[in-house]
């Protein structure tokens, strides 16, 4: 803690002390002693509180006193630390001050350690006792530090020297304390009279004393107070700066110390410099004179205006200043010089100072209270611009105007001509410090030779900074553009708000401080802006000139202004250039001078101008069009002051403004060129470093190219340089042209007149009479020389660019909306009429006239904004606008006279001849483009003025009279191109069509449309005329927003289709254009409207150009579409009659004429124009095109399948009122006949007739015998007839007629039989006619010209699929019978027979889409919907007969060899598609030969197989679903089921592919187990046995085909006899059945047989239909028993377990049917009596196989299988109940008749066999025979 810390320390210190002192000084032991004796006696534990007990006493410094007296070092040193803490801690009583003082200067020779801590006490003992270190105690304070100041240690020297000043400063510091409590008596700075003149105070009188001896050791006299020797001058001189700079106000308040700087200060200083003396003590010296001349001025004036004097001639010796007759002469160092100039500077760069100085010396003159000639500060101001500018060689000689970065002239030379290129600033012509800092230096330090000039301009840069910084911040822009222009007129003196702000005295003294000074500013400005300075420097000049501009402007002075302003005008461009270019062009006379005689000089010069000026180059107005030079960056920044000072002092420029925008023009023109133009330092620096004359031949050529990439990359980085600045200098003076509104009406005239006389001198415009006045004024600016340009470059020219840029951001000024349009007077007059003469000049330039054109088209935009503005507002809220243009704009007038310049310019300008008009080209675009613009932005406003925009539009479209001339004057081929300009207009119809269609009055829609038609109909431009159909859907969808009033009956108009006759539509619509319309909300105006624009689209739809047409009848029918429920029954009525169907029927009709003349090859006259379109898109795209008549014939294909389509969705519309529409059946009837002629192809001459008078009543014609295309095309005629339309159709048009169909049937809205009975018919028709294929037609027959097939898969795919269409859309109809159902099966049968069309891809395992579609068909018969209208089994008998011949198909046609190929459907389907298999082959052998065609995708031959799998799999289905007994019964004797069984069997025994085989197997197994029971109870009431017969005879033929056994096993009996190897061979399977699916076959059969027979008694007779069937089935049954048991050498052989399986199932079943005994009831007796036989035979014969083998193998064990088949027969036998009589004709005479006819019988007939079996024991057989013959002898005995 701070306690211990205090206490322990002395203790310490004391303690060492007395153990020290103990033996030699025993006195200061005791002390030491009574010391701490006091210390511990001390129970405060503060700090403060130790120290304040201690200051109490008087004994504490004893014991240091007296061992500082003993002059022992260490006790000395010991003694001085404890007395730096006590004194630090203020704990030293103020009675021992004096002794402690004393003490210290007694050990002041013991060493420097001491010294240094006596220094280290001197300073607190001033601060901390002040009350009692004062007078001689402060004097022994002083003498320590003067005495150790002395010592020649550097250490303690320089730390005296420190302390001393700080305790001189102390002393000063302590006055200001004292002042502040005495501030009762004393009085402010004000108040001069009543200052302390009197010393007695205390702290003041030490003050003075001590301030009095440093003036008098200063100046080499002896001091009074501190009683010294002599002290170093240079460490008094450093004291009284410290003072000065300290305290010199305390100076300056006490008058005695003032007194005694000017009679002992300042006359030292004067003759200080009087004479030559050290540089240390001239830096001293001149530090104290600027804090002289800074602090001091006021308290002493004279002494200042000496030292000013003094300085003023130290810079400049030549100066007329005589301040004394001891100011210093020439021959001084030049440190004295530079010093003084750093004085000056900061002199010059305080402006406050510089302002006080001026009000106390020379503004006295001005305000005329000196009679004196005081001129102290123009001397300075003098003496400094002259030692600014006295280096000549600072300025570059080869620089033209501000010289670049990179152009440095000599700046330091070393006195042998060598000289550094270096920039002149502050990092190469200044020290690193100020000359007067350099207080420790002795030498003058080394500086470079510009310092001395550069010092001199930074004070230049100060003054003018100064001066801005008092005048700009009270007189902001605001300010100077506000006041009125009288009051800154020449010779005002400031603004009213800026001189009531400031005194009149300050007013005054910164005006003639400005108007003193202005002079020789300019001088210095001019010489340093042709100086390469660096860039702080340059930015630095910019800054100042810009400031003085704004400083001379706001204070009125309007010569400096225009002097400043010149300069920089001047500066900113390359002068000598411009010279030398002006001269050249003299010389070749290419521009003529105006306003002033053509010679080279320029007009007498103004005397008055300065110097520096009237040396300058003049200001040329020439355009530098093709200069060779530019602008540098700095020029640049000069250009941008310029603009700043003119965006400030608009308000007061005057004629000002036409140099300020010369210069603008001329740099603009500059930088626009040299955007790719690198600097000529660049291009010299690329030259110097690609030298390549030393080089060989191969280096200097890659040199070269090197060369080459560097000058292109720093060209690219030059020019991008350029367009940033010049992008930076246009948004500059942009923003200064913003400015001038806010500056007065004046400004607006003066600086818009500047730029109409620019721009007239760029054009041979004649002069405006309105502006010779203000142009006299201006062209007499002096200086300025005037040209006038023949031709300009091809861009933005400058005056038009800034015309357009002011009237459009004030455009609100010139039409008289803002509320401060009076300042706007008569300028929109004047931009205008100077616009306008430009862009309607026969000889203006043509890019000045563009320019002027988009300048009237801005100014037009924006004006028409305001009319926006003033509709929206109206004139009692408008708080924005005047509300007299609210009135001209509710008038109409506003928006007229607005307009007025565009249809000027779109008319053009008178010709040189009479009665000739010139129109230009470039004009009439720009002027098209205003419109579309001002449509964008303003067209809500163009309510009263659309008049003039169609007439604008429709100049376009007026052909061109006799004596106009259009003048092309734009770049390129596009203007020379046809529909140019039409292109150009265009738009602006697009735009009233989508946006501004509300704002036309009813007269003014009509005119849109017939616009609409005008442009659709126009052949210039195709893209034009496709845009104008498509902006229908506009206008259609505008209509039908509108809402109308319901017509009454009295004012309804008659329908068109009560007087139209079908070819005279043209009168009617005549009619409706004339027709006189109402308002827009009228019935009847819609109706109109409405009509005449869907009339004009299908007068468009028969247009010669295909894209045309096909638009126009696509809009047409889409509007319908989407627009339809807007109309009413009259529309309607119109529409079908007077639109629908004559347009139909004429692409129809020219459709077929065009296919006519194609095949007839007289098409040249009809494709000349298509010809000429083809090679134009041809040599336009660089792509081959087709050839044009097949691309005509395609095109007119495509509009009539588009036309036909949608006259048939007319019909579907849900919104078409067809209930109302006169004559509906007729024209119901005529839709249909034009899509069966276009379906088919009928001639033009058919076509024609199909829309015929109304009172006739045609009808859909179709032949009863349609489905007979062999007798249909019998006949020559009709031949020839089917040959015609077949040339005449296409694949389109077939596509387009089916879908046609498709929109015609979905239409409910004849949903009546004879509107469906006319549509079936056609439908069927069609499918006739397109089919029919004549017997000498040949292989091409459904060919085009071309090789592509017409009649496609797809084309009868959909074809096809209207079918379902038509029947489900019919609802259900009555009309739909079973005939209709016939003549549908019958014509899918025709379709399929038409092998003409290309298959592309082989027909044998995937269907063809026609393939498909026929079979859709068949089923389609089997649907609900069909149902519900014919008898449901008459429908599926139908159905499934036809799935049986599809099913059949494939066999009848390769006429393969089987014994079902003899079947009755067989021969059926064989007699019906005979002339399918003779065209088939009359196309193989015509293609046999041509495998080309192959190749091509026309498959010659098809073979229905995936057709007939998939038949049968539905077949199979329909049987199989068939449960009710009357379909069954249906079915029956319509012989579809016997059909299908044979189909069935084909499929499995001659199988298409195996997975067919497999699926038909399937279906047989399934028809037979589930269908010959039901098929007997559904045929038990009718006469069925002939087709039960047949059915039977049907399962019988297919079972021995699948079991594949030999026809002489079914007609033979095969005994025991044959060998069992002949057996094996005849048992090979050939048909692919597998032995599991024989057996799942024979399982079927064999029990739906049994269950067939079920049901009768024993006794019951065999069915008649079963007597062909049954041996058969047994013959097949005992077959398969025998195929088992073969020799054992055999069983190896292959294929023996399959075979003992078939095996096995033929003695099952053997058994079951030899039972009396069946599933579910007794066996009917002639079963058991046919199978028994079979099964006693072959059963002996596996018994009597078993024992053979047995006895052939003997112990070996025999085959499982053969074990397993003899187990099966021997438990049969035991378990079989024989029926009676069942073996009576095979039992022998030897045994028993009772026997025989037992249950038994049948193994007595075997009793041999099992006899055997006990030969050859077996343990599993035995017990099996002991059964048997138990059984037996049961049977005899009982």
């Amino acid at each position: 803690m701070a306690t211990t810390n205090l206490s322990a320390l002395l203790l310490g210190e004391l303690q060492a002390l007395s153990t020290e002192a103990r033996r030699k000084h025993p006195e200061i032991k005791e002390a030491a002693e009574r010391v701490i004796v006091t210390l511990r006696g001390i129970r405060a534990t503060a700090s403060a509180e130790i120290a304040a007990e201690l200051a109490k006493s008087d004994e504490v410094i004893s014991p240091f006193v007296l061992s500082c007296k003993s002059n022992n070092h260490r006790l000395a040193s010991m003694s001085v630390q404890c007395l730096q803490q006590l004194i630090s801690y203020r704990a030293v009583s103020p009675r021992s001050i004096q002794q402690t003082l004393s003490t210290l200067n007694s050990v002041i020779h013991l060493g420097m350690d001491i010294q240094v801590k006596i220094l280290q006490m001197v300073l607190p003992l001033v601060t901390m006792y002040d009350n009692c270190v004062y007078g001689e105690t402060l004097v022994d304070a002083l003498h320590l530090c003067l005495a150790l100041q002395k010592s020649r240690d550097p250490v303690v020297s320089n730390t005296a020297a420190a302390i001393l000043r700080q305790v001189v400063v102390a002393v000063f510091d302590r006055v200001v304390a004292e002042d502040r409590e005495h501030a009762d008596d004393t009085d402010s700075d004000d108040n001069r009279d009543t200052r302390e003149n009197d010393l007695t105070r205390t702290f003041a009188k030490d003050a003075f004393f001590v301030l009095q001896d440093l003036c008098l050791l200063v100046a080499g006299s002896d001091s009074i107070f501190i009683r010294t020797e002599s002290v170093d001058q240079g460490l008094v001189l450093e004291l009284i700066e410290s003072v000065l700079v300290n305290h010199a106000a305390v100076v300056a308040r006490h008058t005695a110390m003032v007194q005694i700087l000017r009679e002992r200060l300042a006359p030292f200083i004067v003759h200080f410099f009087a004479e030559k003396t050290s540089f240390t003590l001239a830096v001293r010296c001149i530090r104290v004179v600027w804090l002289f001349i800074r602090d001091l001025h006021a308290d002493l004036p004279p002494e200042c205006e000496t030292l000013l004097s003094i300085l003023t001639r130290l810079v400049d010796p030549s100066s007329n200043a005589q301040p004394s007759k001891t100011a210093p002469t020439s021959g001084f160092p030049l440190f004295y010089r530079v010093l003084a100039m750093e004085v000056l500077r900061n002199t010059l760069g305080d402006a406050k100072l510089l302002h006080r100085l001026y009000q106390q010396f020379d503004g006295r003159n001005a305000a005329g209270n000196d009679s004196e000639d005081c001129h102290v500060v123009a001397d300075v101001l003098k003496a400094v611009g002259k030692a600014a500018v006295e280096r000549p060689e600072l300025r570059t000689s080869s620089s033209d105007g501000i010289p670049d970065a990179s152009s440095a002239g000599p700046v330091a030379g070393d006195g042998n001509g060598s000289t550094d290129s270096k920039q002149v600033g502050a990092h190469s012509c200044s020290l690193r410090i100020e000359m007067h800092k350099l207080l420790d230096k002795h030498e003058p330090p080394l500086m470079p030779e510009p310092y001395l000039a550069y010092l001199a301009f930074t004070a230049i840069l100060s003054i003018a900074n100064g001066l801005a910084g008092q005048v700009l911040p009270l007189c902001s822009e605001n300010v100077v553009c506000h006041a009125p222009a009288t009051v800154r007129s020449p010779g005002s003196v400031l603004d009213p708000e800026l001189a009531a702000s400031l005194k009149d005295e300050q007013v005054l003294s910164i005006k003639g401080l400005v108007q003193e000074s202005w002079s020789v500013l300019l001088s210095v400005y001019t010489f340093y802006l042709a100086v390469c300075v660096d860039d702080v420097l340059f930015k630095q000049i910019m800054d100042t000139m810009q400031k003085l501009v704004q400083v001379s402007g706001a204070f009125g002075l309007n010569e400096a202004r225009d002097g400043f302003l010149i300069l920089l005008c001047r500066s900113c461009l390359p002068q000598a250039a411009i010279a030398d270019h002006e001269r050249q062009l003299q010389q070749g006379h290419a521009r003529r001078s105006i306003g002033r005689p053509p010679s080279d000089e320029p007009a007498a010069e103004n005397s008055d101008e300065p110097a520096a000026i009237q040396t300058a180059l003049p200001l040329v107005t020439t355009s530098l069009a093709g200069t060779a030079f530019t602008l540098n960056k700095r020029q640049v920044e000069c250009l941008r002051a310029v603009v700043a000072c003119a965006q400030y002092l608009g308000s007061v420029l005057g004629p000002m403004w036409y140099p300020v925008l010369v210069t603008l023009q001329q740099a603009d023109d500059l930088l626009f060129q040299s955007r790719n133009m690198p600097s000529a330092a660049t291009l010299s620096g690329t030259a110097a470093a690609g030298s390549t004359a030393s080089l060989s031949n191969g280096q200097q050529s890659k040199a070269a190219s090197r060369r080459a990439s560097v000058l292109a990359a720093k060209k690219d980085e030059a020019g991008q340089i350029v367009s940033s600045e010049l992008a930076l200098v246009r948004s500059d003076y942009m923003r200064m042209l913003g400015f001038v509104r806010t500056c007065g009406r004046d400004a607006i005239v003066w600086a818009m007149g500047a730029l109409c006389v620019l721009g007239a001198d760029l054009s041979t415009v004649p002069e405006d009479a309105e502006l010779q006045a203000e142009e006299k004024s201006m062209r007499t600016m002096p200086r300025i020389i005037h040209r006038r340009l023949s031709a300009v470059l091809n861009r933005p020219t400058f005056a038009i660019e800034l015309l357009r840029e002011f009237a459009v951001g004030n455009a609100d000024l010139f039409v008289g909306a803002a509320a401060d349009a009076s300042k706007g007077k008569g300028v929109w007059r004047m931009i205008m009429r100077h616009l306008l003469a430009t862009a309607t000049h026969l000889h203006a330039p043509a890019a000045m006239r563009t320019q002027a054109c988009c300048a009237i088209s801005d100014i037009v935009l924006k004006a028409m904004d305001f009319v926006s503005l003033a509709e929206l507002q109206p004139a009692d809220e408008s708080e924005q606008l005047a509300p007299s243009f609210i009135d001209k704009v509710a008038s109409g007038e506003a928006q007229v006279s607005i307009l007025t310049p565009l249809l000027q310019m779109m008319r053009g300008t008178a010709g040189e001849e009479p009665d000739q008009s010139i129109r230009f080209v470039d004009v009439s675009k720009l002027t098209l483009d205003t419109v579309y613009q001002l449509l964008q932005a303003s067209g809500r406003s163009i309510r009263r003025a659309w008049g003039v925009v169609f007439d604008i539009i429709l100049s376009v479209l007026e052909e061109p009279s006799s004596s106009s001339m259009a003048v092309e004057t734009l770049a390129g081929t596009e203007s020379r191109k046809p529909g140019y300009l039409m292109r150009c207009v265009f738009p602006c119809l697009q735009l009233i069509c989508s946006d501004y269609l509300e704002d036309l009055p009813p007269h003014c829609l009509r005119r849109c449309v017939e616009c609409l038609a005008l442009f659709g109909r126009q052949n210039e431009d195709l893209n034009i005329a496709l845009t104008a159909v498509g902006q229908a859907w506009t206008l259609c969808d505008f209509f039908q927003r509108l809402e109308s009033s319901p017509l009454s009956d009295s004012d309804a108009p008659e329908l068109v289709s009560s007087t139209l006759a079908a070819a005279a539509d043209l009168a009617v619509a005549e009619v409706w254009w004339s027709e006189e319309l109402g308002e827009l909300s009228a019935r009847r105006t819609q109706q109109v409207l409405w009509i005449l624009l869907l009339h004009s689209l299908a007068q468009l739809g028969c247009d010669r150009r295909h894209e045309v047409r096909l638009g126009a009848i696509q809009t047409l029918f889409r509007t319908l579409d989407m627009h339809g429920n807007a109309f009413d029954a009259w529309l309607w009525d119109a529409v079908v009659w007077a639109v629908v169907l004559p347009l139909a029927r004429y692409v129809l009709t020219q459709r077929a004429h065009v296919f006519e003349l194609v095949r007839e090859h007289r098409l040249d006259e009809l494709l000349e124009d298509a010809q000429d379109e083809a090679a134009r898109i041809a040599n336009q795209s660089g792509v081959v095109v087709e050839d044009p008549a097949r691309l005509y014939g395609k095109q007119w294909d495509e509009t009539a399948a588009t036309a036909l389509q949608g006259a048939s969705r007319v019909w579907a519309l849900p919104q078409a009122a067809v209930e109302n529409i006169g004559c509906a059946d007729q024209a119901w009837q005529c839709i249909w006949q034009l899509i069966q002629a276009f379906y088919v192809g009928e001639p033009a001459a058919s076509i024609c007739q199909c829309v015929p008078a109304l009172e006739l009543k045609p009808d859909v014609q179709v032949s009863a015998d349609f489905v007979n295309t062999q007798a249909a095309t019998a006949t020559a005629e009709a031949a020839e007839a089917a040959i015609q339309r077949a040339r005449l159709r296409t694949r389109d048009s077939m596509t387009a007629a089916t879908g046609c169909v498709s929109a015609l049937v979905s239409s409910q809205k004849l949903a009546a039989e004879p509107g469906w009975r006319i549509a079936w018919k056609a439908w069927l028709a069609m499918g006739a006619l397109a089919t029919a294929v004549p017997e000498s037609a040949g292989s091409n027959f459904n060919e085009d010209g071309h090789g592509a097939a017409v009649v496609t898969q797809d084309a009868l795919c959909a074809y096809l699929c209207l079918s379902a269409t038509i029947v489900n859309a019919s609802g259900g109809p009555e009309w739909f019978t079973e005939t209709d159902a016939q003549a549908l099966l019958q014509l899918a049968q025709v379709v399929l027979m038409y092998v003409d069309i290309p298959l592309q891809a082989a027909d044998d395992c995937k269907m063809t889409a026609v393939q498909t579609q026929v079979l859709d068909i068949v089923l389609l018969i089997l649907d609900d919907h069909v149902h519900g209208c014919l008898d449901s089994a008459a429908a599926t008998a139908l159905a499934a007969a036809d799935l049986a011949k599809l099913a059949v198909l494939p066999y009848v046609l390769r006429e393969q060899h089987s014994a079902l190929n003899s079947s009755a459907i067989a021969q059926r389907t064989r007699t019906q598609f005979l002339p399918m298999a003779g065209r088939l082959n009359a196309l193989d052998s015509t293609f046999g030969g041509q495998p080309e065609r192959k190749r091509m995708g026309r498959a010659v031959r098809p073979t229905f197989c995936a057709l007939a799998a998939s038949a049968l799999d539905h077949l199979g289905r329909v049987l199989s679903s068939a449960s009710s007994e009357a379909l069954l019964a249906q079915a029956l004797l319509s012989g579809v089921w016997q059909d299908a069984i044979v189909a069935m069997g084909m499929h499995m025994v001659m199988p298409l592919a195996s997975e067919d085989q497999a699926r038909a197997s399937d279906w047989f197994v399934r028809a037979v187990s589930s269908g010959m029971k039901q098929l007997r109870q559904a045929a038990a009431n009718a006469d069925a046995s002939k087709a039960l017969t047949s059915a039977w005879t049907a399962v019988g033929s297919v079972l021995p085909l699948a079991m594949d056994i030999p026809q002489e096993t079914l007609e033979l009996h095969k005994d025991s006899s044959s060998t069992r190897y002949e057996r094996a061979i005849s048992e090979a399977s050939s048909c692919g059945l597998g032995t599991a699916a024989q057996i799942r076959i024979l399982d079927a059969i064999a029990a739906a047989s049994l269950e067939y027979v079920v049901d009768e008694s024993a006794d019951a007779e065999q069915p008649i239909e079963m007597a062909a069937f049954w041996p058969v089935l047994v013959r097949i049954l005992e077959w398969g028993a025998a195929a088992a048991p073969e020799p054992v050498v055999l069983l190896g052989t292959g294929g023996g377990v399959d075979v003992q399986d078939l095996t096995m199932a033929c003695f099952t079943w053997l058994f079951r049917m030899a039972s009396r005994v069946a599933d579910g009831g007794s066996a009917a007796g002639w079963v058991s009596k046919a199978a028994m036989p079979a099964l006693v035979r072959r059963s002996a014969m596996a018994l009597d196989a078993f024992v053979s083998d047995k006895r052939l193998v003997g112990k070996s064990p025999l085959p499982q299988s053969r074990i397993v088949l003899v187990r099966l027969v021997l438990q049969g036998l035991a378990q079989l109940q024989c029926h009676p009589a069942a073996l009576e004709c095979t039992v022998g005479s030897d045994l028993a008749m009772g026997a025989a006819s037992g249950t038994a019988a049948h193994i007595f007939a075997l009793y041999d066999s099992l006899v055997g079996l006990i030969a050859v024991p077996d343990p599993e057989m035995l017990p099996l025979v002991q059964q048997c013959l138990k059984r037996v002898s049961s049977e005899i005995f009982g």
